[in-house]
């Protein structure tokens, strides 16, 4: 009911920090209920937007790496990860394996099933977060292009290249869209959690 009534707010055009607030006052959500509303729900308008750029295949195809091997690993880890009303994978870790060792196996895991379906790729890693030009330097020992940059959405949302990533604001300023995580999740079976 929760998300049925934020939801609504939403549709409605009323502002996201407020409706959600009432929806939190409302139902006596915690902390964990009301970050995962706010992550995983948007409006009718904005999921529309978001799903018309979606596409199956793209020349060149942009990265958001640390939010896609996070959400990746606590997959494989069996945290639960969500899939949100616009179709994409989410958890609510908050980035908590960001520094993780295996950060690097999820984006060769990623970098694997782009070069089995042999599409063009590159990876992007935020320059704050610690140790991102090892992991970008061994990547590249592999030939896999990756760059450091200091702000990953920043320079996602520049792209003219397709862009994948699970970030709301990202996809919903991208030009073009392809779903890498929900593509892996698909043929791995991994169990998920719906929103709805």
């Amino acid at each position: 009911m929760a998300y049925e009534d934020y939801k609504y707010l939403l549709n409605r055009g009323y502002n996201r920090k407020t409706s959600l607030d009432l929806i939190t006052g409302r139902y006596n959500l915690n902390k964990k209920e009301r970050l995962l509303l706010y992550r995983c729900t948007h409006s009718d308008e904005e999921i529309k937007s978001v799903k018309e750029k979606i596409i199956t295949s793209s020349n060149q195809i942009v990265i958001d790496g640390y939010n896609l091997a996070i959400t990746l690993l606590s997959a494989i880890y069996n945290d639960e990860i969500f899939l949100c009303d616009d179709g994409f994978y989410r958890d609510l870790g908050l980035g908590k394996r960001k520094n993780d060792n295996e950060i690097i196996d999820a984006l060769l895991l990623i970098s694997e099933f782009l070069s089995n379906k042999e599409l063009d790729f590159m990876i992007f890693l935020d320059s704050q977060i610690s140790k991102s030009g090892e992991i970008a330097k061994i990547l590249r020992e592999r030939n896999i292009k990756a760059k450091v940059v200091n702000k990953v959405d920043k320079e996602l949302i520049m792209q003219e290249s397709t862009v994948s990533s699970n970030d709301f604001l990202v996809l919903s300023k991208a030009k073009r869209i392809y779903d890498v995580l929900g593509e892996i999740i698909k043929v791995s079976g991994i169990k998920v959690i719906s929103i709805k």
